[in-house]
Parts: C-alpha cells; structure tokens; sequence
C-alpha cells in the first residue's frame, strides 16, 4: 500500500536509508572530472536575463506523473543553448525514473554546473556524488536533524561540492544557515503533502538577505513574472522543471521565459 501524500517525504527518506543500508555508496570508476562553479553560477548575473535559472531534467516526479521526454541529454543540451546557468539532475529511481548515469551522461554532454538532486541521508553520498562528477548536491533540511545536516555540510565543504540547501519554512530555513549552509534554496512546495504556494520564497526569502551567498527560489515557478518577483524578493536563481517539461521543446521553453524583452 502506498502511503498517504501527508507521509511522503518521511516514506522517501526511510526508503533510501534502507537502500544505502543495503548497497553502500559507490565508488567511481574514473577520475573525477575537474569541478565546475556553481556558487559563482547562480550568482553572476546573465545580461539580459530576468534571474540564473537552475534548469531541471528528469523523467517523471511524484506531482507531476510522467514527463513525454526519454533523451535527457538532449533536453539538458537545449536548457544549455536556451541560457540556463546550471543543471539539475534527478538521480533517484523509485520516484523520479532517474539514476546516477544520467548525471554523468548529462555532465559528459554540457559544460553547465550540475546538481545531483537526490534525498541524501549520509555524507558517504556527499562523497561519492563528488566522486561521480557532480558539481552540486541538494539537501533538504526538513527532512535531516540538526547533526546530519552539519555532518553533511561540512562533507560538502571537504569533497569541494556546493551544498544546496532546500527548505520550506523560515524556521527550516535558518536551521540551514546554522549548519553552515552557504546556498539555501526556498521551496514553494510542500514535500511532505506535495501542495504549492508560490508565495512561500516570495515571503521567507526577504526575511533572510544577506545571511547567504544565494538564495533560490524552487518549485511553481512558470512566468517570466514569477521570475522578476523572485529575483525582486531577493532570489539570486530559481529552479525549474515541471514548467518546461511539460512542453514539446523544454529547451525552447525555457528561451521563451529568458527573452531579453522579459528582462527587467
């Protein structure tokens, strides 16, 4: 039985502890490809362009279904050319259809920063995502303690990956600050009942400027309105997926929402 929308980010986080209990964490089987920036791309503007955008690619997702795109590589390449200044990468399987070798595919084939967006329990993963060549990971705080989230920080700092830190609330939100987090990302959707309220980095984001090197607004975000509002609250990138997969042309989707005439 599944388990009910209210229980979904605890019945994620308790699966992928039973499935890092039962593999272990991987082990690269090549050199590390060297590290692409992706602090200094959220936070170098692009001329021209409304907000940094963290483009999105995977297979399907718990509130969107399934997604009428099987190529990745060849949506990660149109997000490229359209302006994204980074990539987001689904790796895990059960829910999103995703895998670790789509990150590396989708690495090997852009010169883009990319974030390994996955639900991380232990800085085992943090290493091996470092090992594996991803640029970035995701973290989210509502789902860590206070110790893990440290542990898991600090496990970014030393594997020289970027630590994204998800939250939904402003309380969450600090806890990321207090564990050290340097990028905090302010999610519009609820993981736990998967409701959206794009208002949500819209009010907490102001409440917290200047105490990070960005902040991203994440999640609803579909308008090159919505992009100016969050760029305006103090957003430095917002991240977007289920907007542009939707359409026949993601990467064409995206160019529509960068078009310099949208810039403010």
């Amino acid at each position: 039985m599944s388990a009910p929308p209210e229980d979904k980010l605890a019945a994620i986080f308790a699966r992928k502890r039973r499935e890092l209990a039962a593999r272990g964490p991987r082990v690269a089987a090549h050199p590390r490809p060297a590290p692409r920036d992706f602090t200094a791309a959220l936070t170098q503007p692009r001329p021209g362009q409304p907000i940094n955008v963290i483009a999105e690619v995977k297979r399907r997702s718990p509130s969107g279904g399934d997604f009428p795109h099987t190529d990745l590589v060849a949506v990660a390449r149109g997000y490229e050319a359209a302006g994204a200044s980074a990539l987001s990468v689904l790796t895990d399987d059960v829910d999103f259809g995703g895998c670790l070798e789509d990150l590396l595919q989708v690495r090997e084939a852009t010169g883009l920063p990319v974030l390994r967006k996955d639900f991380l329990v232990s800085p085992q993963e943090v290493e091996e995502s470092a090992a594996l060549g991803a640029d970035a990971i995701l973290l989210i705080a509502d789902a860590l303690e206070d110790g893990e989230l440290r542990e898991m920080v600090a496990a970014a700092r030393a594997s020289r990956v970027a630590a994204l830190v998800e939250a939904h609330t402003q309380a969450h939100a600090e806890r990321a600050l207090q564990a050290g987090a340097e990028l905090v990302g302010l999610n519009n959707r609820d993981l736990a009942t998967l409701r959206t309220d794009t208002t949500t980095a819209l009010r907490v984001i102001p409440l917290l400027r200047g105490r990070a090197r960005a902040f991203v607004a994440e999640s609803g975000l579909k308008t090159p309105e919505d992009f100016r509002a969050a760029r305006a609250a103090g957003a430095h990138a917002v991240l977007v997926g289920e907007s542009l997969l939707r359409d026949a042309d993601p990467g064409r989707a995206l160019a529509r929402l960068l078009a310099p005439g949208d810039a403010p």
